[in-house]
């Protein structure tokens, strides 16, 4: 992630099967995404259940919170979103 934090937002109670792929084709819908990371356990390699996107402004990454939250559902699982801001 780049250190513009206030670009970036958390996505959280994913299922292991969402793809990166998925995720980012329903995320470009707020706006351009710079970066994309979905983390991994080191042991398995099994996707940690969260991600992060980051957007080019911070407005888009607010609109993104805002238009998504509680309206995206993968696997019968509702999506949650929040800025992710460091420090």
């Amino acid at each position: 992630m780049s250190e513009n934090a206030g670009c970036s937002v958390y996505v959280g109670n994913l299922d292991e099967r969402v793809s990166d792929r998925v995720l980012y084709d329903i995320l470009i819908q707020a706006g351009r995404i710079v970066d994309l990371h979905i983390p991994r356990d080191k042991e398995t390699n099994r996707p940690k259940g969260f991600a992060f996107a980051e957007y080019e402004t911070e407005e888009i990454a607010d609109y993104a919170v805002s238009l998504f939250t509680g309206l995206v559902t993968l696997y019968n699982r509702t999506l949650k979103f929040a800025l992710y801001l460091l420090g």
